[in-house]
């Protein structure tokens, strides 16, 4: 419309025959102001009306452009803002490979999310139970070393102790390989292929603790958790989920019935943790309800993982989105540095917006333009 009001004050216009060429260009390319061209005494009493029309036409277009490309700009920092709250869990250049015939199907996660290897589980510690009384300290969970095992020096056929010691040997090389090796189905557990030393090494722990004195069976039973929640980590982070996914719950299973509940709570939480990878929110919000039931306190992944999805999930629920806030701030220290840095980040932003609301000046608070953009317009609209 434009194009045609300016081709209108070409020569071949019956109303511009008098008044053709740079008076027209001018127009078109808008090089007078509106108090200059309302002034023009060349304009003729026909030729003005249509003149100022299209100078109108063009100033309303040219404000058209200017808020479609502000609602774009607004609507690409809601974008970066929800991205900026809602990622998990760092980002990467790739996925891990799958290698093995035990591998399952490779689910896509989302776009440059990465799985990242847990760098410390907390430790086994004595706390007291509902009944009172102290829990008796549990196999150390922290990060398993680097150093290579020594094989044990007796035969497998030389007891419950000796199958104990063989099957510990076997779960710590198979953890420490990059590379599986062979593949076995588990038939008795997750019906999917494993490492089949790994499977090799629990089938041993569970004869031997089966197989060892009551009064030894307690501490061997909660070895065998901790090894399982070992073989879990391993599995989850080449992404073979449906192994990873059984041993997970029955490391779970097991360390609460050695009443080793921080072990328990863990090993859901870490299992909620891979769900969310794996896209599974739903079930993963599930997992990570019953990890926090389980134990409340020395669990900050659980409410950390909780805190994130709610607030994904609170939309313009206020009082959720407070409340997810809170389970995030209230987190404590993560148990590997990609996750404590994730939460420092998010803290970062949660108190950043909490402080924007109270005053403008907040606005500028943030380094983010579009953080900066969207704080400005909300108060505008709240004016």
């Amino acid at each position: 419309k434009l194009k045609c009001v300016a081709h209108s004050l070409q020569p071949h216009h019956p109303r511009a025959q008098t008044r053709p060429g740079p008076l027209s260009c001018s127009v078109r390319e808008r090089q007078f102001t509106y108090p200059q061209l309302t002034q023009q005494p060349s304009l003729s009493e026909h030729t003005r009306p249509e003149v100022l029309q299209s100078f109108h036409l063009t100033r309303s277009i040219d404000l058209c452009r200017m808020l479609h490309q502000m609602k774009l700009i607004l609507f690409a920092g809601w974008l970066g803002s929800v991205a900026a709250g809602g990622a998990l869990i760092g980002s990467s250049s790739g996925h891990p490979q799958v290698d093995g015939p035990g591998a399952d199907a490779w689910k896509p996660v989302a776009s440059g999310a990465k799985v990242p290897v847990a760098q410390s589980v907390e430790s086994e510690s004595e706390k007291p139970t509902a009944a009172g009384h102290a829990e008796s300290r549990g196999p150390s969970a922290s990060h398993e070393s680097n150093a290579v095992p020594e094989p044990p020096n007796v035969p497998e056929s030389a007891g419950w102790e000796a199958q104990f010691a063989w099957g510990l040997y076997h779960s710590k090389t198979a953890c420490m390989r990059g590379s599986a090796g062979r593949w076995a189905l588990d038939r008795k557990g997750s019906r999917a292929g494993v490492p089949q030393e790994m499977l090799r090494a629990e089938e041993l722990l569970d004869s031997a603790v089966r197989g060892a004195p009551a009064e030894e069976q307690r501490k061997k039973l909660a070895e065998r958790a901790l090894r399982l929640y070992y073989h879990a980590k391993w599995l989850a982070e080449r992404n073979h989920a449906t192994a990873a996914e059984w041993r997970y719950r029955e490391a779970s299973r097991l360390a609460l019935q050695t009443r080793r509940k921080v072990l328990a709570a863990h090993a859901l939480g870490r299992f909620g943790y891979f769900l969310i990878h794996w896209n599974r929110r739903q079930e993963a919000k599930e997992v990570l309800y019953e990890s926090r039931r389980i134990s409340a306190k020395s669990n900050p992944l659980a409410p950390y993982l909780l805190g994130v999805l709610e607030r994904q999930d609170a939309g313009a629920d206020l009082e959720r989105l407070k409340a997810a806030e809170e389970l995030i701030l209230n987190g404590g220290e993560q148990p590997s540095e990609d996750l404590e840095a994730e939460r420092q980040a998010m803290v970062k932003v949660i108190h950043y917006w909490r402080e924007a609301q109270t005053s403008t000046r907040n606005c500028f608070a943030s380094a983010d333009a579009a953080f900066v953009a969207i704080c400005l317009i909300g108060h505008l609209f709240q004016r």
